[in-house]
């Protein structure tokens, strides 16, 4: 997958390249919510079976991108992502509810290709555009809430060093702004370890663009 990755990257960057006709520069911000593919299941905890339920929480996300192309467009970026889940593990016993607020720190690189339903070449302030693509991410840092006593144990070291999702969505440009929504699906596990939970998220952007 890493591999496959590189080389999608490698030949829409070189074919953007050579058919660039419109350019612009992109930066922006927004929130997501994550969600597990493996959102419930039991846990061992203290020797007693606990039911576990796993729900996403607001997160957010900031970056930057370079658009190259016309109606067709190529879009290479770079983006910081914090997204965050809360773990809930209830007591089978007692029905006592275990907490733990679990937030991720990621660096990614995001690769979208898409289409302009307007031609940029004859009207550049407003457009609306649909997209897909791939976004690869790397766990930089692992950080616990605690509520009701416990505190989860999942470090970096747990997670895969790159998590690839699909990526699709519709973005609007007015003037210099513009409003991205999607949705990313997660084609690879996040963690080591045999684990095969995938994380699935919606976001939205909200950024400003620089026609060069």
């Amino acid at each position: 997958m890493k591999k496959l990755y590189t080389t999608i990257t490698i030949l829409c960057l070189s074919a953007a390249m050579v058919s660039a006709q419109h350019l612009d520069v992109r930066v922006y911000g927004g929130m997501n919510i994550i969600q597990l593919t493996s959102d419930q299941g039991n846990s061992l905890i203290d020797d007693i079976v606990h039911q576990r339920t796993v729900s996403g929480r607001p997160g957010i996300q900031a970056g930057a991108a370079v658009t190259f192309g016309s109606r067709f467009f190529v879009q290479p970026g770079i983006q910081y992502t914090v997204a965050s889940t809360e773990i809930v593990n209830t007591n089978t016993v007692t029905g006592e509810k275990i907490t733990d607020e679990t937030t991720l720190s990621m660096f990614s690189i995001p690769l979208k290709v898409g289409f302009r339903l307007i031609d940029p070449e004859t009207e550049d302030k407003i457009n609306v555009r649909i997209f897909g693509g791939f976004d690869g991410h790397h766990v930089m840092s692992v950080d616990h809430g605690k509520k009701s006593g416990a505190e989860g144990d999942l470090t970096e070291d747990n997670y895969s060093n790159l998590i690839v999702n699909a990526d699709f969505g519709m973005g609007v440009d007015v003037l210099f702004l513009f409003l991205d929504m999607g949705y990313q699906m997660g084609l690879t596990p996040i963690h080591t370890g045999g684990d095969s939970a995938k994380g699935n998220a919606f976001y939205a952007n909200l950024g400003l663009r620089i026609n060069l």
